[in-house]
């Protein structure tokens, strides 16, 4: 989304009592797109932190129940692997609604790519991205231009 005809607006909030993080809303003219960033330190608490966080924007942009609901199961499971295989330091959750389609993007500085394991329903862990594949309308991942890192990303359709 280009800046050209959108107004960008930061906002600060203390989310841990520690530091102060913020996000970025965008608004733009054609479609209508709102984006929003959070940023936090990888750390436990994180996982409650940004599904709260992006089920307060889904249901800010009116996006219906239970899709907040695959939102925030699948959001945190996306933090929670940047907690267990990631090396630390800061994530991103960035939470983008165009015309209904809702992408969220979970950033974080482990340049390893995530793998979708073969596991059996009896196995302990390692479900969360077979949860993503199952109930996001798409989802995927890409490298981090000129930060190292990756971008884990899904989307949730009406």
């Amino acid at each position: 989304m280009g800046t050209e005809g959108s107004d960008v607006h930061v906002l600060l909030q203390d989310l841990d009592g520690d530091r102060v993080k913020w996000w970025r809303e965008s608004f733009g003219d054609h479609p209508a797109q709102t984006e929003i960033e959070l940023r936090v330190p990888a750390h436990r608490g994180v996982v409650w932190i940004a599904r709260h966080w992006i089920t307060d924007r889904a249901r800010d942009s009116g996006v219906a129940a239970h899709l907040q609901l695959d939102i925030a199961l699948l959001t945190s499971e996306l933090v929670g692997n940047v907690l267990v295989h990631g090396c630390g330091g800061e994530l991103e959750v960035r939470y983008r609604e165009t015309s209904g389609r809702v992408t969220v993007e979970v950033s974080d500085t482990e340049p390893s790519p995530p793998v979708l394991r073969d596991t059996s329903p009896l196995t302990v862990g390692g479900q969360g991205l077979r949860l993503v594949d199952l109930l996001a309308a798409s989802w995927g991942h890409r490298a981090r231009p000129g930060t190292p890192g990756k971008t884990v990303w899904f989307a949730i359709e009406p």
